[in-house]
């Protein structure tokens, strides 16, 4: 394989990762604008301390799943973390 080629397949593997990326991003900026409301809602007053708990175990899910999703969709296919 010539440099060309071998370079042009480094960059369509690059351009893969970058949609996987941006397709992850999208997911996390749905999760998070679910976090947004559910504080708007909270901010509000008007909730129970049930709702207030469950509202509270909800973001702390929907964080969790954030930082997962940051995390995992990071990853080279090396395994190493890209910055």
């Amino acid at each position: 394989m010539d440099e060309r080629e071998e370079l042009k397949k480094e960059l369509e593997k690059e351009l893969q990762w970058i949609k996987y990326r941006q397709r992850i991003l999208n997911i996390i900026d749905q999760k998070l604008l679910q976090m947004r409301l559910l504080t708007e809602k909270a901010k509000q007053g008007n909730l129970t301390i049930g709702e207030m708990e469950a509202i509270n175990v909800r973001l702390n899910d929907l964080a969790t799943q954030v930082r997962a999703l940051d995390s995992e969709s990071r990853k080279n296919e090396g395994g190493k973390i890209l910055e």
